[in-house]
């Protein structure tokens, strides 16, 4: 029989779910990194499923559209059911989910049956992990990190890039965006001549992981390997600042991106999918 766990507390929660989410550090790396990056904040969702008195999936929800599910144990039809009723009664908004395809699509289903929702796969993803490099970025770049004297070419790129994956945010929202990641300083940029010609973030640190993100070329610099080249540039340095591993989530739809990835030396673990309920 399954339990669900609801928490108020982000410290109480935190202790209690870290280490289940470390078992499987890249696979979690999302709900890991960013629950390890909340501070004073108070998440929407914070809970845990239990079998047996044994944890076997964490949730956690800190975007208003969907709720991670964590990797889990392999469900039965009948226990998807159970999870679906659970968090019916314990949830008053379920927006979306995000998870292991399989596992998040059956319980999405269930959801739908429940609640009398219309499902909407906003994207079909696929997350990567890389230990070692196979590809080097190009000899004619360098990597540069960016400061706030590159905040105009930074928040015009991140609108850019929201818009491209299908979550358009505001000019203000992507200005603040940017300026997050500047703060952060972990966006780099690829330079040609002195010129910024592609971009890649790094984010969501784990013990031994970090994750890429925010990759954009605009289209006027693409198809000439300046992503790749970036990304690869972005990557060596993680490895080199002590992280074992980087990892990073791709839009399956888009076979380029996931080629170049590959070219690079990342390898396939999980399909993901982003589902949201209308």
């Amino acid at each position: 029989m399954l339990k669900l766990n609801s928490f108020n507390d982000i410290q109480t929660y935190k202790n209690e779910v870290i280490p289940f989410l470390e078992q499987d550090e890249i696979i979690n790396n999302l709900a890991l990194g960013l629950l390890l990056g909340v501070k004073n904040e108070q998440p929407m969702v914070m809970a845990t499923v239990t079998k047996e008195n044994k944890m076997v999936m964490a949730l956690f929800q800190t975007h208003p559209k969907q709720i991670i599910l964590s990797k889990a144990v392999e469900f039965t039809v009948d226990e998807i059911q159970q999870l679906a009723v659970l968090l019916d009664e314990n949830l008053a908004d379920i927006p979306g989910f995000i998870g292991e395809k399989d596992l998040t699509n059956q319980l999405a289903k269930a959801i739908t049956n429940l609640r009398k929702r219309v499902p909407h796969i906003q994207m079909n993803q696929r997350l990567y992990s890389l230990n070692e490099i196979e590809k080097k970025p190009a000899e004619n770049g360098k990597l540069k990190r960016m400061g706030f004297v590159n905040l105009p070419l930074v928040k015009e790129w991140v609108y850019q890039f929201c818009i491209d994956i299908n979550e358009p945010m505001s000019r203000e929202d992507a200005e603040a965006k940017a300026k997050d990641l500047i703060e952060r300083g972990r966006v780099y940029g690829w330079e040609i001549d002195g010129e910024i010609v592609s971009m890649a973030n790094a984010s969501r640190p784990t013990k031994s992981n970090i994750t890429v993100n925010f990759v954009f070329t605009p289209l006027s610099e693409r198809k000439k390997g300046y992503a790749s080249s970036c990304v690869s540039a972005l990557t060596h340095l993680m490895l080199n600042s002590g992280y074992k591993t980087t990892s990073l989530y791709t839009d399956l739809d888009n076979p380029t991106s996931n080629k170049i990835y590959m070219e690079i030396g990342y390898k396939p673990l999980i399909d993901s999918i982003v589902i949201h309920f209308k």
